[in-house]
């Protein structure tokens, strides 16, 4: 397989080249399984540990290889994996607040699993597929949160309502998405019964990836054995108390598709947490920020303040109180995340 249908590019060669001259080599990790990875280059894939020395100077978890990353790697004869010596730059990241369960202990003796580091779930991604099921899976607050983790990561996102067979006013659905994300694509579809699933393959043109976002029992597999062909994720009855289906995808994984495309199928997330910048709302609630312009004060709570532009578009139905009070708390989750990663900062300066 060519480099560039593996999602390589003059970036990647630009910075791969000073590890060139010493006669390593390049391949990108295309499955993580605890302290393993599975480095696919050219036709071959092997399996791959990181060094003594990558270890030793780790800082964070954000710094171990993610699904998706371009490592730089070395074979030695007498050995059957190979050994990580670096992370080429990352183009971009999937990344999510790390739940207090996740972390690992690094050399400085942090913890990582608290409550200020990142996960990177992957990276080097061209388009998110948020992927929402409408058997009864539909909720536009939970929509908002994974968008503001899209956009964090300055990847394209793409909603994808799943299941239209099951659904009879699908207009009513996307109507509820365009109003809080009017420029983000929605494509309505059914992976069980084949319709509208050509949308995708625009999407999934040679060397580009995309990553499938959402929680369990969505479809999220079933998309991704349509489009490769055959049951590469295996995929369980759906069960007859809940009607979804039951979670079965447990790691994070690159697949190739015969187009050229490239698709990374995730675990359903049950706990979604923030990572970002406050800023990020400005581009997941756009509108509240453009109307925040015209309030009487800059310092404006948007609650019972005279002049409040906010509060006026909600009593002229403009505005929904839902959205306003989605934003507060997004906003309230995200400054009190950064005051916890300077903390942390303060405690890693320390060591």
């Amino acid at each position: 397989m060519e480099p560039h249908l593996l999602g390589w590019n003059a970036n990647f060669d630009e910075y791969f080249r000073p590890y060139k001259i010493k006669g390593l080599r390049a391949g990108r990790v295309t499955c993580k399984i605890k302290d393993n990875y599975l480095v696919t280059f050219e036709e071959k894939s092997i399996t791959a540990r990181i060094t003594g020395r990558f270890r030793h100077n780790a800082q964070l978890n954000k710094d171990f290889p993610a699904v998706g990353d371009w490592v730089v790697y070395e074979i030695k004869n007498s050995n059957p994996h190979a050994f990580i010596h670096a992370i080429l730059p990352r183009e971009n990241t999937y990344v999510r607040k790390l739940p207090i369960s996740g972390g690992r202990k690094l050399k400085n003796g942090v913890i990582g699993g608290g409550r200020t580091e990142e996960q990177v779930i992957a990276s080097n991604i061209n388009t998110a597929f948020f992927v929402v099921g409408l058997d009864n899976n539909f909720e536009i607050r939970r929509i908002e949160r994974f968008l503001t983790l899209i956009y964090n990561s300055g990847i394209e996102p793409v909603v994808i309502l799943n299941k239209v067979d099951l659904c009879i006013n699908i207009a009513e659905y996307i109507n509820q998405v365009k109003e809080i994300a009017n420029k983000v694509t929605v494509h309505s579809v059914s992976a069980e019964k084949n319709v509208n699933m050509d949308v995708f393959f625009k999407y999934l043109m040679s060397g580009k990836t995309v990553i499938f976002l959402g929680s369990s029992g969505v479809g999220k597999s079933t998309i991704t054995n349509f489009l490769v062909g055959n049951e590469i994720q295996k995929i369980q009855s759906i069960s007859k108390l809940t009607g979804k289906g039951k979670h079965t995808t447990t790691n994070c994984e690159l697949i190739f598709l015969q187009t050229g495309g490239i698709i990374i199928d995730t675990p359903g997330i049950r706990e979604l947490q923030l990572w970002g910048d406050v800023e990020i709302l400005d581009q997941s609630f756009e509108e509240i920020k453009q109307l925040s312009y015209h309030c009487k004060f800059k310092n404006c709570q948007h609650r019972e303040e005279q002049g409040c532009a906010i509060q006026k578009a909600i009593h002229d139905k403009r505005l929904s109180q839902s959205r306003v009070n989605s934003y507060k708390k997004q906003l309230a989750e995200l400054q009190r995340l950064d005051t916890r990663r300077r903390d942390f900062k303060k405690k890693l300066n320390k060591k």
